[in-house]
């Protein structure tokens, strides 16, 4: 039992919080009825309810961080989202996907439309762009800047460890201070991306932390859809 205590890590146990402390006292409590059974003669009476007594304080505090949990995790889970969608550089507030099915064919394997629309705020001021990966297995995608404060442009890229072509998808405001905001809406034109409708899937790169993320697909008018 000492070489127990002797590895504890108690600076990382009492990290946790009132309930590691919970554990750590529990664990000599332990000890304690150990130690007075490893005693020759008779467990002393005074020792053993000393130890009664700091099991029933430990068993309270244990009821009492049970029940500060029911309160604790709302707090902590607000704190743990804002860090989940905190940014040293761009936030969206929401992004939206209407993939477009319906010209879809399996003779010209397309054309499939995606309108792609971002509503983005810039966090910090270091000088970056917004820059969002696209690619296609097929022979290109053709790119349509609908609605735009900053017009947005669209660069191939050479990626020859990965399959298919690739693009950067970029909204050139690094210039922009902190705070500022765009709306813009792209249209994506898949020529004939969509090859094998057994084995082939859509996919979007979102790239930084967003609030909100909607998807709207439209099949063709013949297809039969397996949820």
């Amino acid at each position: 039992m000492p070489g127990i205590f002797k590895d504890l890590n108690v600076v990382e146990i009492l990290r946790v919080g009132l309930g590691g402390l919970c554990f750590l006292l529990s664990l000599l409590a332990f000890w304690l009825i150990w130690r007075e059974q490893g005693r020759e003669g008779a467990p002393r009476k005074g020792i053993l309810r000393a130890i009664y007594s700091f099991m029933i304080a430990n068993l309270i505090s244990a009821i009492l961080v049970a029940f500060g949990a029911q309160f604790v995790p709302q707090r902590q889970e607000a704190i743990r989202t804002k860090d989940h969608l905190e940014s040293a550089t761009y936030l969206a507030e929401f992004s939206s996907f209407l993939v477009d099915l319906t010209n879809w064919t399996p003779e010209t394997l397309g054309p499939v439309l995606i309108t792609r629309t971002d509503s983005i705020r810039k966090l910090g001021d270091e000088k970056q762009d917004y820059v969002v990966p696209f690619f296609t297995t097929g022979q290109d995608i053709k790119f349509e800047p609908l609605t735009y404060s900053t017009k947005p442009i669209f660069v191939p890229k050479d990626d020859p460890d990965k399959k298919g072509k690739h693009f950067d998808y970029r909204l050139p405001i690094a210039r922009e201070p902190a705070g500022h905001t765009e709306t813009l809406s792209t249209r994506f034109t898949f020529p004939n991306g969509f090859r094998n409708p057994e084995k082939e899937w859509w996919q979007a790169s979102i790239a930084y932390p967003s609030r909100t993320i909607s998807v709207t697909i439209r099949f063709p008018p013949t297809s039969r859809v397996k949820t």
